[in-house]
């Protein structure tokens, strides 16, 4: 019962060229990519550069209106005022750094004061970027506790949600505010999952922890940048990049360092200490390539739905929808077509599936290509949905492999099923704990689930032991 049997050599020689003709567009891209970001200043009237700044109160969560706002940069400096909403839209001159400060004497009575370490805040901003974020948060002292309450780092941009902001207690709790809650950790748990199913694929297949698998969600990000941002092609053109990309990635690493790793019997914990090396020596790559600043794609920060109290971004709509349907197309090729029968094969009985005559060297490779194009697809839409660094990809490891932990090892739907319940409840712990927390919380259910289910939501008992 061989599944879809190809000539070794004319597979190797695709491999070899899909590797060449991938590596032939970065070296033709990368020296147009320097001209184009040092670019002269355009008009600022037609704003490719701008900064989307958003006053609120972090107790209540109002916004501030009719607030005096400066923003200074080399040869510029202008000073606004908040809309109804609290918001402010400053069409720039060009990329740069530049200072937003806040005059809170013309705040309204009863609204507190800003954190000196808010204001001034100094935002940087590459070429073609609009709608950095720029958050300010006032806040007022908490008679309940007989201090000040302190906002967590409000220049962390997340979803365009109304109510998105963090708050370190119980206190200015209302139902928006949680639906918000729900509504952005849903989606950001469907992004979470598109990385979190190539882990678990992967270890199905290989038993490999994957330590490298964040720089993937990176490498995706940084590829959407580069296409978008700096080369100022259409949005899609980026995701597409980033996924067909991150897929030649995937296939390259399988031929150049997991196959012959695999082929030499090594065992797995040096195979996991080899990806813990890569994932170190493939960040500083990235940072040298790209800065270690944080990046931002080409995004609208206006509401495009509102649903009662929440308001969300075109991006956040339209990364949901995607990660939605390419979820779905994973599920209908794992459970009917011929490749996910035998990829589960794989990752039952390897041994097994080999004498039934399946192509498991294929099947794994496979597995690879679709996992790491799955990362790259995440790292472009989380990059749209929170902006991207050269460690994107490491600061959620940790939230991936709790994910497949709490769905079950090795089972794509149990990866789905933990970056929803990890994504909403780490959001929603953000009503009584600081933000800056909320990694902790999201382990702690992950811990308390294991130990009424150790499997996992989805797993099953004879994976374990």
């Amino acid at each position: 019962m061989g599944i879809l049997p190809v000539d070794p050599r004319r597979r190797r020689a695709v491999g070899i060229g899909l590797i060449g003709m991938a590596f032939a567009a970065l070296i033709a891209v990368l020296p147009i990519a320097a001209p184009l970001a040092s670019a002269e200043p355009i008009d600022p009237n037609t704003a490719d550069e701008s900064i989307s700044i958003w006053v609120r109160q972090l107790q209540t969560k109002e916004p501030v209106p009719n607030l005096s706002v400066e923003v200074k940069g080399d040869d510029f400096d202008e000073t606004f005022t908040t809309d109804a909403e609290g918001r402010i839209q400053v069409g720039l001159p060009g990329p740069g750094t530049y200072t937003v400060t806040v005059d809170d004497s013309t705040a309204p009575d009863g609204v507190g004061t800003l954190p000196d370490a808010q204001n001034p805040r100094e935002v940087s901003v590459q070429a073609t970027n609009k709608g950095v974020p720029a958050n300010f948060l006032f806040t007022t002292a908490d008679t309940g506790s007989g201090g000040a309450t302190s906002p967590s780092d409000s220049a962390s941009p997340s979803s365009g949600a109304s109510d998105s902001g963090s708050s370190s207690g119980p206190r200015g709790i209302t139902g928006g505010l949680v639906a918000s809650k729900i509504v952005t950790g849903i989606i950001y748990g469907l992004l979470l999952a598109l990385a979190s199913i190539g882990v678990s694929l992967i270890y199905g297949t290989t038993g490999l922890n994957n330590f490298a698998h964040g720089e993937l969600v990176t490498f995706g990000a940084l590829m959407g940048y580069l296409f978008s941002s700096i080369l100022g092609l259409p949005g899609v053109v980026g995701i597409l990049a980033a996924v067909i990309l991150g897929g030649v990635y995937g296939f390259a690493q399988d031929v150049v360092l997991w196959k012959p790793l695999r082929k030499r019997g090594v065992g797995l914990v040096p195979l996991m200490i080899v990806s813990i090396g890569l994932a170190l020596a493939t960040r500083y790559i990235y940072s040298f390539i790209f800065g270690a600043d944080r990046l931002t794609l080409p995004n609208d920060p206006s509401p495009f739905l509102k649903i009662g109290s929440v308001s969300l971004r075109f991006t956040d709509v339209m990364g949901a929808v995607v990660a939605l349907v390419v979820l779905l197309l994973v599920a209908f090729v794992m459970l009917r077509t011929r490749l996910g029968k035998a990829a589960r094969a794989v990752a039952d009985n390897r041994s097994l599936a080999a004498a039934s005559g399946i192509d498991v060297d294929f099947v794994i490779r496979c597995i690879w290509i679709g996992g790491a194009a799955l990362a790259g697809l995440s790292g472009v839409l989380i990059a749209y949905y929170q902006s991207l660094r050269w460690d994107t990809g490491s600061q959620i490891l940790l939230l991936i492999f709790a994910a497949v932990t709490l769905g079950g090892l090795g089972s794509a739907f149990g990866a789905l099923v933990g970056s929803l319940v990890i994504s909403v409840f780490m959001n929603l712990s953000t009503l009584f704990i600081p933000d800056n927390l909320k990694y902790v919380a999201a382990l702690a259910v992950m811990i308390v689930i294991l130990l009424v289910r150790p499997q996992g939501i989805l797993g099953r008992r004879e994976r374990i032991g």
